[in-house]
């Protein structure tokens, strides 16, 4: 078996485990990139290829020539380890070649969240577009507000159901998390839950399939018709252009977690709310909140 079989074997594996697409395609991504480098240095694509030699002249290529910055870097390192650990485990490989590699620390940053003046100037941006059709409008408010005031991941917002958002019962189920978890999410309801009921009142009398919870543009009954990650990607830059900064989902997420945290200080329930598995992913945010610190500070007293 050489490293081009081997790796189908362990995507297939990953796609079997449950893994997310994201995850799967960063790790055939970081595969490709070692199999286009050995290519080009003529080294032949079998598992003894696969040796501390070859990998650090490739990390060292990354760096030097590629010119990754240290997240690359210590993503590529991440993936390329679960394939080989996976090599390991199947007995193709005897040890890690990225094990006595170093890798680059990666300081966690407080998240960059938007502030409660800069969510209600986006909320009113997405409102303000033009759109040919009336239906746009409506579902790009109703896919905003969710991202704001929910924390969904962007492919947790796509993969939604029609039966995913109950809005008798105040629920939105995320059945397929990041690591396959599933989760229940409150619906907001002085600001989300009219927009969505807008959102579902009018999809519904045009006839939309009730599979995808926000659909794409097109007409009829349609199945497959579901919001695509191309549409998400060109409102988003819509309202980067009219905020003038980088408006994106995760930082609408990150929004959505420091407001919460902010006004409830309940890191538990949030890690609940944002689907995290460990509450260290969590405590990121414990940093990022402003308001905590004001008042903190303003009980100090000297007597």
């Amino acid at each position: 078996m050489n490293i081009e079989t081997s790796s189908v074997y362990f995507i297939n594996d990953g796609i079997l485990s449950g893994k997310s697409k994201t995850t799967l395609k960063k790790y055939h991504y970081s595969i490709k990139l070692l199999i286009d480098y050995l290519k080009i240095q003529f080294i032949p694509l079998e598992l003894e290829a696969l040796n501390p030699e070859n990998l650090q002249a490739f990390m060292i290529n990354g760096i030097t020539i590629r010119k990754w910055n240290k997240i690359t870097t210590w993503t590529m390192h991440l993936k390329l380890s679960a394939y080989f650990n996976w090599l390991i485990k199947k007995e193709f490989l005897m040890a890690n070649p990225l094990d006595n590699i170093p890798k680059p620390k990666i300081v966690k940053q407080p998240p960059k969240a938007l502030n409660e003046a800069e969510i209600q100037a986006v909320l009113k941006a997405v409102a303000g577009i033009k759109h040919k059709y009336r239906f746009i409008g409506i579902r790009d408010k109703a896919v905003i507000a969710t991202f704001l005031l929910t924390g969904l991941r962007k492919s947790e917002l796509l993969d939604l159901k029609y039966h995913d958002v109950n809005l008798n019962d105040g629920f939105i189920t995320v059945e397929h998390g990041k690591g396959d978890k599933r989760r229940e999410i409150p619906i907001e309801r002085s600001i989300l839950l009219p927009v969505l009921e807008d959102y579902v009142s009018y999809r519904d009398s045009l006839g939309r399939a009730k599979t995808w919870f926000f659909t794409g543009t097109w007409s009829g009954d349609r199945e497959s018709n579901r919001l695509s990650s191309s549409n998400l990607e060109r409102l988003f830059k819509k309202l980067s252009a009219i905020c003038g900064r980088r408006i994106h989902p995760h930082k609408l997420r990150h929004s959505f977690a420091t407001l919460l945290l902010d006004r409830t200080g309940d890191v538990y329930t949030l890690k609940e709310l944002m689907g995290h598995s460990d509450i260290s992913t969590t405590c990121i945010y414990l940093s990022s909140t402003r308001r905590k610190k004001v008042e903190a500070i303003s009980q100090l007293k000297i007597s």
